[in-house]
């Protein structure tokens, strides 16, 4: 009987155990590899990618603390993610490179840090350079214009619907018969 109970356990405790591996499987299944942000890493490559005219004039603190604040506007964007964050949304998100200096350079204000916008500039495209070489950064391809719609090539056969100036009054006037 005590050898009955403790194969029971044995195999509820299994049963749980997978079941709970099964579960967290099934959340992040439809997640991408998560690529892991290294500040020390980011900073000595980021640095080591500047041109001579900005590491004259920005120190190794200066440069982190654009660094950072351009993390923290990416993660108020939803495209950098921290622990346990899940997407909020399906497809890819995109930001304007543009926005990000204007972001960094507004909050480097508030907190009196004043960077050059071309030393800004110069930091995040390093910064996003950093981001592809660790393949956390993808490429976004356009929609494709060459189709319309519905889905027929632009300037191709034309539709099945009529068009002009017969079109409204020929979906009014019903069956060719004139029943309704």
């Amino acid at each position: 009987m005590v050898v009955l109970l403790v194969v029971v356990g044995i195999l509820a405790v299994v049963g749980i155990a997978l079941a709970a591996v099964g579960i967290v499987v099934r959340r992040l299944g439809p997640e991408p590899a998560r690529q892991v942000f290294e500040g020390d890493e980011a900073l000595t490559f980021v640095a080591a990618a500047l041109p001579d005219e900005v590491t004259a004039q920005l120190s190794y603190e200066d440069v982190q603390r654009i660094l950072r604040l351009h993390l923290d506007f990416l993660h108020r964007q939803g495209v950098a993610r921290s622990g346990g964050d899940l997407p909020a949304g399906n497809g890819p998100l995109v930001v304007e490179f543009g926005d990000g200096v204007d972001e960094v350079l507004a909050r480097a204000a508030a907190v009196r840090f004043h960077p050059e916008r071309d030393h800004v500039a110069a930091v995040i495209s390093a910064q996003m350079a950093y981001f592809e070489a660790i393949g956390a950064l993808a490429e976004v391809e356009g929609p494709d214009l060459s189709a319309g719609p519905s889905g027929l090539p632009l300037g191709g056969p034309a539709s099945a619907t009529p068009t002009g100036p017969d079109a409204a009054s020929s979906e009014r006037a019903g069956p060719a018969d004139g029943k309704a």
